[in-house]
């Protein structure tokens, strides 16, 4: 029964587009879903951001974003298979919660933590960066696709958009050239040499790379302007001013200009942190038993730097997110229900 009620939940999430900068009508959609719950919903916006928050004063607290990237995929379902752009990241998440919710009421359960619905994660981070202006949590679980790994570790980043210039020629003359594409893999090849990128993490790998390409090529030339983005993973324990200061010099010296968009520092929580070991807790009475770390930004970047010891969690997986074949196992968004509501039974116990 509870399968196909969060089959029902996710499949009503997922029939409501919420790219970032449209999730009003999902907000809508939650609130209501909540008050039918009799729960008080407290509206933080700053005439942009929309945040639902439930439970306000509460210390610790589950936060899910309510945005997902623009529709790739319809959603449909194959057993218990739910396929469609967001599955994974994060109404899956989402469905979770208000699975949980609805259990708590029938169980007739106190909600002892709060729990907070922002929108602008997939662009911004604006969401979670105003409920955090507002609101200062001891403690948060983020929901995110982890496969229901419990993440007390995440990954730092860098992210640059660069141009590279070369030299135009006719495409049969390159030896009077200087071709920009093979410059933009000159530059990558060095960067991939430094240090940081050879060693071995806990986790997963520090990782340098480019994601996006564009380049110049109109009359049958050598060509001589690539636009890029670089994305660099990095270890939790690794400084970002440290790898910074070694990839300076290559970007100075191959690119016409660039310009570092994205800079934060990963962390990694203590075992005896009273989160982890609420979490660790909660993984006993539901059958998880793996931790992990988090490669991809996340809201808990915005409640780490500001001082909220946030651990990562959720049905869904990472490696499929996004990608037009994102898809979700129900039986997980059962058991992260399930999860979440052992942790709000440990906590109110406290």
């Amino acid at each position: 029964m509870k399968t196909e009620r969060a089959k029902e939940i996710l499949l009503q999430l997922l029939k409501i587009p919420s790219p970032s900068g449209r999730e009003d009508r999902i907000a809508l959609y939650i609130m209501e879903f909540l008050h039918r719950l009799d729960y008080d919903v407290h509206i933080e916006s700053d005439g942009e951001i929309i945040d639902l928050v439930v439970n306000p004063e509460a210390e610790l607290f589950f936060e899910v974003h309510m945005d997902t990237i623009e529709p790739r995929a319809e959603p449909f379902v194959r057993g218990n298979i739910v396929y469609g752009t967001g599955a994974s990241d994060i109404k899956g998440g989402i469905a979770s919660i208000l699975l949980m919710l609805e259990q708590l009421k029938k169980e007739g359960k106190n909600l002892n933590v709060g729990i907070v619905f922002v929108s602008d994660e997939e662009k911004g981070g604006r969401g979670s960066a105003l409920f955090m202006e507002r609101y200062k949590p001891k403690m948060a679980v983020v929901l995110e696709p982890t496969d229901l790994e419990v993440h007390i570790a995440h990954a730092g980043n860098i992210e640059a958009y660069f141009e590279v210039d070369g030299k135009e020629a006719h495409g049969a003359c390159p030896e009077s050239g200087v071709n920009a594409i093979e410059q933009v893999f000159e530059m990558l090849q060095k960067l991939k040499e430094l240090e940081p990128f050879k060693v071995k993490g806990k986790y997963f790998d520090p990782h340098i790379g480019i994601q996006e390409l564009i380049c110049e090529n109109p009359y049958y030339l050598i060509p001589a302007l690539c636009r890029g983005r670089l994305e660099a993973r990095l270890l939790p324990e690794q400084e970002v001013e440290d790898v910074l200061d070694l990839i300076d010099p290559i970007l100075d010296e191959y690119t016409l200009k660039y310009e570092y968009t994205e800079i934060w520092d990963g962390y990694e929580l203590s075992e005896d942190e009273e989160i982890v070991q609420i979490a660790k807790q909660a993984m006993d009475v539901v059958g998880l038993d793996e931790f992990g770390a988090m490669r991809s930004w996340t809201d808990a970047i915005n409640f780490t730097y500001n001082g909220t010891k946030t651990i990562v969690f959720g049905p869904g997986n990472l490696d499929i997110s996004h990608t037009k074949f994102e898809r979700i196992d129900v039986r997980d968004v059962v058991k992260a229900s399930e999860f979440l509501m052992a942790i709000n039974e440990i906590y109110g116990s406290k």
